[in-house]
């Protein structure tokens, strides 16, 4: 069931707004979020992702949704590789990984659930797929070419378990399994696992209020909006264009619009303190991106009457 974009829109920045709160009052601090994170990522999100791909109405045109992802995040990488191509090493390569990949768990997840439900979940999570492939192998490769650190004798292998390991995968793997197999979950189980995915959406959105943070010394801040301005003219003009002229439902479209101009993913703060990196750029980089995207999901939510309500 879809809500007005403005409530839900607006309720999730005030739930962002205690999380900052709590965290500039001193009761919670920004380390926690860590173990927050890790949290959520084994028990509401996995459930999330799973009751979502048990009840998708699974078709053809879901499969072009990772794929759009896959090749647009590879250009962006790209392009990022390209751009940058004149930076000092470790400049260049926490850049070049922020240019692409997105925070669809951590970030959009809540906000498309408040709108779109269950119909722009399964869009979404299927944006994820194509994300994982950015986030966990092309920014990862990348950080590790740059950042001349070629240690692991077998990187692909390294990758691809880091992929196959994280619960939010392997729940939509069963998820789906499931669906096509239309194996029947008994009811108390499916009733926890439902239970447990509905307190995703309020902690992650305090969870984004106990990261967000603003300060960056003024030297960096250019280089922060190279990368910002090249994520969301490239995605606005890809999703745009891709709105006006693929053959799909106005949900799918909307799905794809909002998808392209979401934030850099949370693992750019991690690849960057392993590859020895400016961990304050990247830092940057996630909440400039996190605040700029809210205000444009928004935005665009409105202009495209993206709503039924």
């Amino acid at each position: 069931m879809m809500n007005s974009p403005n409530v839900v829109f607006g309720s999730a920045l005030a739930i962002i707004s205690i999380g900052y709160l709590l965290k500039s009052f001193g009761f919670i601090k920004t380390s926690d979020g860590k173990a927050i994170s890790n949290f959520l990522m084994h028990t509401t999100f996995p459930a999330l992702v799973f009751t979502t791909m048990v009840k998708v109405d699974l078709r053809a045109e879901l499969i072009w949704m990772p794929i759009i992802c896959a090749i647009f995040g590879s250009v962006s990488s790209i392009l990022g590789f390209l751009i940058f191509k004149k930076e000092d090493p470790a400049y260049r390569g926490i850049l070049t990984m922020g240019s692409a990949g997105y925070n669809l768990g951590l970030f959009a997840y809540p906000l498309i659930e408040g709108v779109w439900g269950w119909e722009g979940l399964t869009y979404a999570i299927m944006f994820d797929l194509g994300n994982s492939f950015i986030n966990f192998m092309v920014n990862y490769g990348m950080g590790t070419y740059l950042s001349g650190k070629h240690q692991d004798k077998n990187p692909a292998k390294a990758i691809a378990t880091k992929v196959l390991t994280l619960p939010p995968f392997q729940a939509m793997v069963l998820g789906l399994t499931c669906n096509l197999a239309m194996i029947h979950i008994p009811a108390i189980p499916l009733d926890v696992i439902e239970t447990i995915s509905k307190g995703n959406k309020p902690m992650v959105l305090l969870l984004m209020g106990i990261y967000f943070s603003v300060r960056l010394p003024k030297k960096s801040f250019q280089k922060v909006f190279q990368v910002l301005i090249l994520r969301y003219v490239l995605g606005l003009s890809v999703g745009l264009t891709l709105y006006y002229w693929v053959p799909f439902s106005d949900a799918y479209r909307n799905m794809l619009l909002i998808c392209l101009i979401l934030p850099a993913g949370m693992t750019l703060i991690t690849y960057s303190d392993e590859f020895d990196f400016d961990t304050g750029i990247a830092a940057a980089l996630v909440n400039f991106s996190m605040l700029i995207s809210f205000t444009l999901m928004w935005l665009l939510v409105g202009i495209f009457h993206m709503s039924t309500v």
